[in-house]
């Protein structure tokens, strides 16, 4: 049964994501990740993952969209959307979960 706390993401947060996702750098682990973060205004800042050589010096999708919220002057994130190709759900790296809290 669906928790009804939950809710779908909205056609604008997953369009935004898969652009996202689009622009990634993953020439290492060929595995594009789009996110998009909702701030507490409403406004919706999308970030993809940057690959470094240097593991683990790159960036994921959800620390760069957080990184353009905070950029933007907000502080509170409402809403997190993470996606990557293929049919499998994507759940965050390690440390994403604590950095959106």
């Amino acid at each position: 049964m669906a928790d009804p706390a939950h809710k779908a993401p909205s056609a604008e947060m997953l369009e935004l994501a898969r652009a996202a996702m689009a622009r990634a750098y993953a020439p290492y682990s060929r595995f594009p990740v789009g996110a998009v973060v909702r701030g507490e205004s409403g406004a919706l800042y999308a970030g993809c993952n940057v690959e470094n050589a240097a593991f683990p010096l790159g960036s994921c999708a959800e620390a760069s969209a957080i990184s353009a919220m905070i950029m933007a002057g907000e502080r509170r994130i409402t809403e997190v959307l993470a996606i990557g190709a293929g049919p499998a759900l994507v759940s965050p790296c390690g440390g994403c979960p604590s950095a959106a809290a």
